[in-house]
């Protein structure tokens, strides 16, 4: 159970609308009793994520994912359940309680708090050093490399000066321990000696800021051929590098935000700014993450890769394209001339001719064909052939016939291939995948391939489905809780998570609380967990007396514990039988057992075929 007092929970759920909640994330559009939108946690083209306003719960067809609109935070702000409940309540303006627990919960923001204020102060101390003499050769690298004082100041770049405890003397004058900035990355400890120094030296400091205005973290380049070339802060309470993008807060104001565009490095980003395009981001110093990619579906639905026109760049597009298609985003490739890279085309050519670039940009399976056209000699029949069969893998994974379709008439007519052929070859890649289950999509994640698959079933034991049934029966309401609670009376069920509802409709109960499936979900913090609860909930049960039903569920539920404590006993038996009856009296009272629960069980099994027949 949470440790936030459950009327204070009750409280933020109720507040928190989950088709208002959704909808800051998700266009949805009611249909029947309730909303269907595009799921936000796996590409899809057809809506499939369905939100009740009545249940207060939603579900997706496509993947499974569901359950109440604080497991929707939880996945969709990628938050612990403390996080997520904090959220909601700042959101519907209610304070958090005051309890012994949300002392712990307290320091720790604070010292999440903390770290953003180091940050923000030593953000400043890099600044101030960029504009004094300290900071000139830093200055006029950054002029020399095109930039202008306004952008400058936009981004709030620095300078850390070439000082093992510049930052650290300045930070500790402003009253922040060792300890602190250790813990806020500014400064780093040898483990050997104990020594203390400043992470950035002799270094352009670039602030990373998130949408809340926060400085979460920095980066540091050089300005000669030191390496490594970049320096980023270290992982903190406040700072993941593979979470954030640099630029993101300045992109999320731009209006309107019909697309993003994705570049390699901090300069390539703040000169597409200071050119006219506040729609730039960067990962910072790795590769695109499928969380950076999840981060900028939020933000716009087209995503343009800009990255270096070198063969690592278009090494680094092609991981990025899939990327970003795994994540629900339409993406597109900007070609630059001569392995340049955004910044220098901006320089070289201007902003127009970037815009040409971007009106001139490639699709995803565009790009990916062309760069397998350059593996190959079409002058020859061998490269046409090798060509054609690397081009009808690609198009194996294209969902939309009609796109593929244009595709193969075009390397038709380029190739002289008879498009039959290329979509015979398709047709046997696909027939093999199928076969081999080569595609792990299939499996986890995006689940559009799904269809023409059948997971193998798994058939429970009797007692576990009806202990699913009795769950899901008992948070319909108060009403039929309070029957199947009286109903179980000392019994437990076996799996623990449905034991784990029952117990938490009895607190509800106790307190005269409504039981509602919702309100059930939030006492529970595993999203595994919630999902598993979730798919019981949609489940619609088919029975012509309640009663009667209730009563063969629990008849079930009995049998399932009086099997097992049979098996229990049976083991016991064999055992004392191999290794020799060293208790005659309890060898004796575990037989008479036995034979009491053979008689019980037998009597369960014929009231059943009575009562069907």
């Amino acid at each position: 159970m949470p440790w936030f007092p459950e009327e204070w929970i009750d409280e933020v759920i109720s507040r928190n609308d989950i088709v208002d909640v959704v909808s800051e994330y998700v266009t949805l559009k009611p249909s029947g009793r309730g909303y269907f939108g595009l799921c936000p946690f796996h590409n899809e083209k057809t809506a499939s994520f369905h939100v009740s306003s009545e249940r207060q719960l939603y579900h997706c067809f496509g993947c499974g994912e569901g359950g109440n609109v604080v497991s929707f935070i939880m996945a969709i702000e990628r938050m612990e359940f403390v996080e997520a409940m904090k959220y909601l309540a700042e959101r519907a303006g209610i304070p958090l309680p005051d309890t012994s627990d949300q002392v712990l919960y307290q320091q720790k923001k604070d010292k999440k708090q903390l770290i953003i204020e180091i940050n923000r102060e030593c953000a400043k101390y890099y600044h101030q050093m960029l504009m004094k003499p300290e900071g000139k050769e830093a200055l006029d690298y950054l002029f020399s490399r095109g930039l202008n004082n306004n952008i400058i100041r936009i981004f709030g770049l620095g300078y850390a000066p070439n000082s093992w405890a510049s930052a650290r003397d300045y930070l500790n004058r402003q009253g922040y321990t060792d300890q602190q900035l250790i813990e806020a990355g500014i400064v780093v400890q040898n483990p050997e000696n104990g020594r203390i120094y400043d992470r950035f030296r002799n270094r352009i400091m670039f602030p990373i800021i998130n949408t809340r205005g926060m400085v979460v973290g920095f980066g540091g380049r050089v300005m000669d051929d030191s390496l490594p070339k970049y320096l980023n802060s270290s992982d903190s309470p406040a700072f993941n590098k593979s979470v954030n993008l640099f630029g993101l807060n300045l992109a999320a104001k731009a209006r309107p935000l019909e697309y993003l565009i994705i570049a390699e490095g901090y300069m390539d980003v703040i000169t597409l700014h200071q050119y006219g395009f506040p729609q730039a981001v960067a990962s910072l110093g790795t590769s695109l993450t499928s969380e950076q990619a999840k981060l900028m579906r939020r933000y716009a639905s087209e995503i343009y890769v800009a990255y270096d026109g070198d063969e690592a760049g278009q090494k680094a597009t092609m991981r990025a394209i899939d990327i970003i298609k795994e994540a629900g985003c339409k993406a597109r490739v900007i070609q630059f001339p001569n392995n340049l890279d955004p910044d220098e085309v901006l320089k070289q050519y201007g902003p127009e001719y970037f815009r040409e670039l971007l009106v001139k940009s490639l699709s995803m399976l565009d790009f990916k064909l062309s760069v397998l056209r350059r593996k190959y000699d079409l002058n020859t029949t061998e490269g046409k052939v090798g060509f054609a069969t690397d081009a009808a893998r690609v198009l194996a994974e294209v969902d939309n016939h009609i796109e593929r379709d244009a595709c193969i008439r075009q390397l038709e007519s380029l190739l002289g291939i008879r498009s039959r052929a290329i979509y015979d070859q398709i047709a046997k890649i696909e027939a093999q995948g199928k076969l081999q289950k080569k595609i792990p999509r299939n499996r986890t994640g995006n689940n559009r391939y799904n269809k023409n698959i059948t997971n193998p079933v798994i058939l429970k034991p009797a007692y576990i489905r009806a202990e699913a049934d009795l769950v899901n029966l008992m948070v319909q309401g108060s009403s039929i809780a309070e029957k199947i609670i009286d109903m179980l009376g000392s019994l437990t069920l076996q799996e623990p998570l449905y034991q784990k509802v029952v117990n938490i409709v009895k607190s509800l109960l106790d307190r005269k609380t409504e039981v509602n499936e919702a309100l059930v979900l939030s006492y529970l913090e595993d999203r595994n967990e919630i999902k598993k609860l979730v798919e019981i909930f949609e489940q619609k049960l088919e029975y012509d007396n309640i009663d009667t039903y209730l009563t063969d569920c629990l008849n079930q539920v009995e049998m399932g514990i009086l099997t097992k404590k049979r098996q229990e006993i049976k083991n016991e038996i064999n055992t004392m039988d191999r290794e020799g009856i060293s208790d005659p009296v309890r060898y004796k009272s575990l037989l008479k057992e036995m034979e009491e629960l053979n008689h019980r069980l037998s009597a369960y099994k014929s009231e059943r075929r009575e009562s069907r027949e």
